[in-house]
Parts: C-alpha cells; sequence; structure tokens
C-alpha cells in the first residue's frame, strides 16, 4: 500500500466527524426505551469491546461522509467551477465560495515538501470541516420532517445551533475550497 500514511491529521479528519455525529445520533434516538436496550447491551460486554465498537463504528461513518464529500460534493464543485462564466457579478460570487476547479493532479504531481506540508496543515483541516459540517446538516434535518414525535425530548435550541454550526461549518469549508483551488493550479499548472 505505497502512498498510504496512519498520519493523525488525516485519520483525525476521518474518525472525528463519524464519532461526534455517532454522539449526536445517540442523543436523538435515545429515549426510554433505547436507554434500556442500550443497558442491556452493554451489561453483557466489557467497557472496552463498546469502547472499540463506537471508534469502529465512527471510523466508518466518517469514510461514508468522506466518500460523499469526495465523490459527489468535489465533482459537482468541479463542475460548476468550470462552467462559470469568467466575467459577471454572479460567477465572481460562485467562486468566492469555492466553485472553482481544484487540480486534483497536485495530489499525484506536485513537489513532495509543499505537498506534506499543504496536506497536514490544509488540506486534513479542509475535510475535516466539510465531513462534520455536511454530517451535521446530514443528522439534524431528516429528524425535523420523519420524527417530529419520536424525540420530544431533544430542545429545539439544540437542534437549531446543530444546523447554524453546520451551515457556518459548510461556509467556511467553501471558503477553505477556493483557497484549495487556488493554491492547486498554482503549483501545477
Amino acid at each position: 500500500m505505497e502512498g498510504f500514511s496512519f498520519r493523525p491529521q488525516p485519520l483525525l479528519a476521518h474518525w472525528a466527524p463519524g464519532a461526534i455525529l455517532t454522539s449526536i445520533a445517540a442523543f436523538y434516538v435515545v429515549d426510554s426505551r433505547g436507554v434500556r436496550w442500550f443497558w442491556r447491551l452493554s451489561s453483557g460486554l466489557n467497557t472496552t469491546l463498546l469502547i472499540v465498537l463506537f471508534a469502529l463504528a465512527s471510523f466508518g461513518l466518517g469514510l461514508i461522509l468522506d466518500a460523499i464529500r469526495d465523490r459527489i460534493l468535489e465533482d459537482f464543485f468541479d463542475a460548476v467551477g468550470s462552467r462559470l462564466p469568467q466575467r459577471g457579478r454572479f460567477g465572481a460570487i460562485l467562486r468566492a465560495l469555492g466553485f472553482k476547479k481544484v487540480n486534483w493532479e497536485f495530489f499525484v504531481c506536485g513537489d513532495p515538501r509543499i505537498l506534506e506540508n499543504f496536506e497536514t496543515w490544509f488540506y486534513s483541516h479542509y475535510m475535516l470541516g466539510f465531513d462534520l459540517g455536511l454530517g451535521l446538516v446530514l443528522i439534524v434535518l431528516p429528524w425535523w420532517r420523519i420524527l417530529p414525535d419520536a424525540t420530544p425530548r431533544v430542545p429545539v435550541a439544540f437542534s437549531l445551533a446543530l444546523v447554524s454550526a453546520g451551515a457556518l461549518l459548510l461556509y467556511d469549508v467553501l471558503r477553505l475550497r477556493s483557497h484549495v483551488a487556488d493554491i492547486t493550479n498554482k503549483y501545477v499548472p
């Protein structure tokens, strides 16, 4: 597996969104029956095993969020960015919001020193923020439409705070994506 590394930044960028979303999902789903079911399950299991299962589930959810970002949203942003007119106010606003074509060859053909610095200090934060923002929006919005009466203990203010945090993260990530496009296009023309 040449080219794959277990550096902490990419691993954290995959695991943290899954861990946070798994915890939030448990908060939304838990009711009196869910608590009893969880305690029955956990009473027969070792605490270490529960932690390992939580970590694996979190990493798996983080990978799913990353795949959605990587295969669907990045392709969408690149497609829109490559079709934007070079002049005009609308195109300028969308380009400022991250609708620029990223030169993905930078990750293969770029200078290794610049690439390592870029991935460690910039791109991992982009992945983390994007996956977490996407997950927050995806986990909170369905609960309002699908199960409005099933979660009476979840305060509306908490849900609004999560949606606001997700929207803020996604806005920040779109701005970061604009910088990612600028950097990747600068070093690999």
